[in-house]
């Protein structure tokens, strides 16, 4: 258990993709979340919340059980759980998130004939996208979803972009924390892994991947000073 105040402790809440996000993932966050004694407040998620299997543009697997229809109802009864247990969250915008939205630009719909994403996945006011967010601690943190970046540096690559220490997602088969420590500056880049069901068809191009997705999710703690990655196995 780390030391410290409360209000210098931050979770990360990795890619979910619900209604496909492993069976125990919110359980599993909430675990974390006691065990660091995270205020509701300081409660990130790097994106990728709902995965919008049929907003993509790749091929569909005519096995699987859902319409997009009912697959935006899968997510919504999952999604409920989720705004009951985190009533305040603050997302990253991400690839999988704008899924749709992408589809509609691609046919040149307009926005003003578009449904907002929050109201189409019943989110609560406490939820909150952006960009990117800057957490003004004492070692200010940086999160985004993770988009541009790639490969087992991704998150090292990040920091050094920003120059700050920063949080991402998007990347499943890799995670964990990259130290780094110049003669102007000490930064650190995490990626906090994934959340997914492995085993749902819409992850079938796993199956003959060499790296396989790593479950968890991340943990910041002493303002900033000391990110930690949290396997999904501990729980």
């Amino acid at each position: 258990m780390a030391k410290g105040p409360a209000a210098d402790r931050f979770l990360f809440i990795s890619d979910l993709q619900i209604p496909f996000e492993a069976p125990k993932a919110l359980d599993f966050c909430l675990a974390v979340q006691k065990e660091f004694k995270i205020p509701q407040e300081h409660v990130y998620n790097v994106g990728d919340e709902v995965d919008q299997y049929f907003g993509s543009a790749y091929q569909k697997d005519p096995n699987g059980w859902h319409t997009p229809r009912s697959e935006i109802a899968a997510s919504r009864e999952k999604l409920l759980r989720w705004y009951r247990s985190f009533p305040q969250m603050k997302l990253a915008i991400s690839n999988h998130g704008l899924r749709w939205a992408k589809k509609a630009f691609d046919a040149e719909i307009p926005s003003e004939m578009l449904r907002p994403y929050q109201e189409i996945i019943h989110a609560p006011p406490g939820w909150i996208w952006r960009d990117s967010w800057t957490i003004k601690t004492q070692y200010p943190i940086k999160m985004i979803h993770g988009m541009g970046y790639s490969g087992q540096g991704g998150h090292r690559q990040a920091a050094l972009d920003f120059g700050i220490n920063v949080v991402i997602g998007h990347l499943h088969s890799h995670a964990g924390v990259a130290l780094i420590k110049t003669q102007g500056q000490r930064i650190w880049g995490m990626n906090t892994g994934c959340l997914i069901d492995d085993e749902a068809y819409a992850f079938a191009y796993n199956t003959t991947s060499r790296q396989k997705p790593i479950l968890g999710c991340g943990v910041v703690v002493d303002g900033g000073l000391t990110p930690i990655f949290i396997p999904y196995e501990r729980f």
